[in-house]
């Protein structure tokens, strides 16, 4: 099991990939690690959704000097359609979206961060399935999956191209942090079940925060 400091993660995640890896990122939020994968990876491609407004935006500014990007205004899930999406906030930073966004009510780590979640809006939701499916898509070599406890949901949804992917990194929850997210033993479990292997991980234990994350890669 390789512990890595989460600035670490794409040097060790380059590894498990070829040179040219297709990537889909969920939860891209300002592009801020899609820039770094557009780098690391040129020859690759990264497909990376974002679906609240603003931030899409920030999205498609940051990373518009990058041929290698297509920018996608969905929040990948378990069904096509729209659902509610809990918008979260920095207290001092009101009116301006952050990172910890979810499909899912925000509930135990309204105890361990000062994040909040003041209004819901309704957002695009896509399998990656039939995502793929529209865009002629027939192989992901790496998922990032950043979606604030729908991690499991988007997987158990793209079974399908979930057989072409050779890794995973995955947040993952210590405590009910949204409402219904899984536990770290069932996204294992699950993952380990469709012939993934956890080879990495961003923490020492789960004493240390409430939330980490996970690298899996086809075995």
């Amino acid at each position: 099991m390789i512990i890595f400091k989460p600035h670490e993660a794409l040097s060790i995640i380059n590894y498990y990939l070829p040179k040219n890896p297709i990537i889909v990122e969920a939860g891209a939020f300002n592009g801020n690690d899609t820039c770094k994968m557009a780098q690391l990876w040129p020859q690759g491609f990264i497909h990376a959704f974002e679906p609240v407004p603003e931030l899409f935006s920030d999205l498609k500014r940051n990373t518009q000097n990058y041929n290698n990007v297509a920018c996608h205004a969905y929040a990948l899930s378990k069904k096509n359609g729209s659902a509610h999406f809990y918008v979260a906030e920095k207290p001092t930073k009101p009116g301006i979206p952050s990172q910890a966004g979810s499909l899912h009510a925000p509930k135990e780590r309204l105890h361990y961060s000062t994040i909040q979640f003041p209004h819901t809006i309704t957002v695009p939701t896509i399998t990656l399935n039939s995502w793929a499916q529209q865009q002629k898509v027939k192989q992901v070599d790496f998922l990032w999956l950043d979606v604030q406890g729908h991690e499991l949901a988007v997987l158990q949804a793209s079974k399908q191209l979930l057989a072409t992917v050779r890794a995973i990194f995955t947040e993952v929850g210590f405590f009910e942090n949204y409402v219904e997210q899984p536990t770290y033993t069932e996204l294992k479990n699950w993952l380990e079940q469709h012939g993934f292997t956890l080879v990495g991980r961003d923490f020492k234990n789960m004493a240390q925060w409430f939330f980490g994350n996970l690298l899996f890669v086809r075995t």
